[in-house]
């Protein structure tokens, strides 16, 4: 069975997000907190609208996920909040799909601009790789913003 996608949150769904960000190996325990509390947030709050989620689960079991917003004080613009694909379901395609349906629902909203920002850290070169090859530019490069040594970098696409 292939992937298919989800656009609501579920209770069981807190579990299988900390599995998928803890698989990928990219990010700091305080990370995956945060990414969970802006889950919990979403489950907790289903008619919220200043995150909305994009899941991505393979034989009912959450593979991948999303969570993009408006950026606040903006006319069009969409911050994508995180992203990650479980370990064993890279190079399958998932990310592009999220990415893809994220970006559609940011048009349908009256979006036009998608900001991503990343680490420069090397870790990171294949997720910098990922937006470069699904249309996002370089915009800039902060120096040691997340840490000493470690680059706040930011991309954009027009959609």
């Amino acid at each position: 069975m292939g992937n298919k996608l989800r656009y609501k949150l579920q209770k069981s769904d807190h579990d299988q997000i900390k599995e998928v960000l803890e698989s990928s190996g990219f990010f700091y325990d305080f990370e995956v907190e945060t990414a969970i509390e802006l889950v919990d947030i979403g489950i907790d709050n289903p008619n919220q609208k200043d995150y909305f989620f994009i899941l991505s689960e393979k034989d009912d079991k959450v593979n991948g996920w999303c969570c993009f917003g408006k950026t606040p004080c903006t006319v069009d613009s969409y911050d994508l909040y995180w992203i990650a694909v479980h370990e064993n379901s890279r190079g399958d395609g998932v990310g592009r799909k999220l990415m893809s349906s994220a970006e559609e629902m940011i048009k349908e909203q009256g979006g036009k601009k998608v900001w991503v920002e990343t680490s420069a850290r090397e870790l990171y070169l294949p997720t910098r790789l990922f937006y470069t090859g699904i249309g996002y530019s370089l915009e800039s490069e902060l120096k040691d913003f997340y840490a000493d040594g470690d680059n706040k970098v930011t991309y954009l696409k027009i959609v």
